[in-house]
């Protein structure tokens, strides 16, 4: 049977403090937020992730911004699957409306 290595039980453990101290901060939807930027061409595509820009994330809602009505619109009609795709990135139902601003 392998042996544990105590690195990797350290690094668990900070990221469970980390998690917390962000949790009790308030801020844990930045680290979510952060990782969607990472992933949103990948999430929106490439011709709608030039056009509409993540703003935030918080409460619940994602905050996109739309260069223009047109898109907006197109997008709209595309919230649920942007939103089923989003929290399958994320490992959680952390998205529960989207935003297009």
């Amino acid at each position: 049977m392998a042996k544990r290595s105590g690195r990797s039980r350290n690094l668990a453990g900070i990221s469970q403090v980390l998690g917390s101290l962000l949790d009790q901060a308030g801020l844990a939807h930045l680290v979510y937020e952060e990782k969607l930027r990472g992933h949103w061409a990948a999430l929106m595509g490439p011709k709608a992730s030039a056009i509409a820009k993540l703003e935030s994330l918080k409460g619940w809602t994602l905050k996109v911004r739309v260069e223009n009505a047109t898109w907006r619109n197109e997008l709209h009609f595309q919230k649920d699957a942007i939103r089923k795709r989003a929290n399958e990135l994320l490992g959680a139902e952390l998205v529960r409306d989207i935003q297009l601003m």
